[in-house]
């Protein structure tokens, strides 16, 4: 396989054109977008006769472990043209693009799947839930005064991206670094529409960004930033008087609310609009996907109150058989202790019990996408039952959400 950094001179108009064939874009201004998104994305081409016929990117950002930012490699790309299938450039690419990450210090990466199951063989596990619900905004209840926003525009990017790199984060909260990642989404929303507020010094503190279709819509927000569960209600507020105009709009519900605690008639609305382009929708599903890349770092960014925990992490990574150098993932035996400062160094121990695991399943326990002993049944997660016992407290943590699309 001929793996190339990527060269703008060179592949941008060869790139383009496979995320065309791939349908991901379609119009000029939309493969203009692609100059802001790789601008500080890592992105990896596979040529054939001297062509990018696929392309991988990685996008430098952060993800929130309790209080801990983790440096992130977002996968925020993979794509290959129509002639270049089934010759393994994908998944050679892919490994290559996870494997440089690591290399430059993410101990995180994540991204967004097309299917479940593919990335399973780079090591990668299925993240939480997440909600998304669409509803009549004029039913969405928020008791605090209305304020008049301001408007947001494209030519707004730049405070944007600012203001979403610098907003509330919970367990899990992605962000991307380089601000021609939001700049990109802005310009491929499809008849977007901006609102926020800003503070008393005049910047930008809280907002949403979306896509309409129509008069009366659906609406769909696609970027919900805010700094202070203040600002959160005031946006919902915000959302609620759209409902003048607009019969429906869909949010993905944001880490740690429940969205439905605010929304009126949830039942009445269900029957009411069934069969209509506003029907009334409550649908969930992971979309998303993690692994770890640096478990020393991982592990030390838990701090645990509770009786210290100490075993020996036997860890297998699929990664091991398809990168060559000096990282292969992140397989190994290690011994881990989590507590007030939790750590793990490679080696073993004999007096310790045993967790055995891939990376996929250890790295969803760790993240509290789901409790060990739930991993032990689905996934490939084995120890002794005290040993898992164990784990379950240690690692109750809120379920992770990226509030963030990639």
């Amino acid at each position: 396989m001929d793996i190339s950094s990527y060269d703008a001179e060179r592949d941008f108009d060869a790139v383009v054109r496979i995320w065309r064939e791939v349908g991901w874009i379609d119009s000029d201004s939309e493969a203009k977008a692609m100059e802001h998104f790789l601008d500080g994305t890592d992105c990896f081409v596979s040529l054939i006769d001297g062509s990018a016929e696929c392309a991988v990117m990685t996008t430098p950002g952060a993800i929130r472990y309790q209080d801990v930012d983790l440096p992130l490699s977002i996968v925020s790309g993979v794509t290959t043209s129509l002639v270049g299938r089934k010759l393994g450039l994908a998944s050679g690419l892919t490994a290559h693009a996870v494997g440089e990450a690591s290399r430059g210090g993410a101990a995180v990466s994540i991204l967004g799947m097309f299917e479940q199951g593919f990335y399973d063989k780079f090591g990668f596990g299925s993240g939480s839930y997440e909600h998304h619900i669409r509803f009549d905004p004029a039913s969405l209840h928020v008791d605090v005064p209305y304020r008049t926003p301001v408007r947001l525009t494209v030519d707004d990017w730049e405070e944007v991206a600012a203001a979403f790199s610098a907003r509330y984060r919970r367990h899990g909260g992605t962000t991307a670094h380089p601000p021609g990642f939001i700049r990109a989404e802005m310009v491929w929303a499809d008849k977007p529409f901006g609102l926020g507020y800003r503070s008393e010094t005049g910047e930008l503190s809280h907002f949403i960004w979306g896509r309409t279709k129509g008069e009366s819509g659906p609406y769909r927000v696609q970027l919900l930033s805010y700094q202070t569960t203040d600002q959160l209600l005031e946006l919902f507020k915000l959302v609620s008087v759209l409902g003048d105009q607009v019969r429906s709009i869909s949010i993905t519900e944001p880490s740690g609310i429940q969205l439905q605690d605010l929304v009126r008639h949830v039942v009445r609305q269900e029957i009411a609009t069934a069969k209509s382009d506003h029907a009334f929708r409550h649908v969930s599903g992971t979309w998303w996907q993690l692994r770890i890349l640096d478990l020393p770092v991982c592990v030390a960014a838990r701090s645990y109150e509770g009786p210290p925990v100490r075993f020996v992490a036997e860890i297998t990574d699929p990664l091991e058989a398809m990168l060559d150098g000096d990282w292969t993932g992140v397989g190994g035996s290690y011994v881990v202790t989590i507590g007030e400062q939790s750590v793990a160094e490679p080696g073993s121990d004999d007096g310790l019990p045993v967790l055995t695991a891939s990376v996929n399943a250890f790295s969803r326990a760790w993240f509290g996408v789901r409790a060990p002993s739930s991993l032990r049944v689905t996934d490939d997660l084995t120890g002794p039952a005290d040993l898992i016992a164990d784990l379950d407290r240690a690692l109750a943590l809120p379920a992770p959400h990226p509030d963030m699309f990639f």
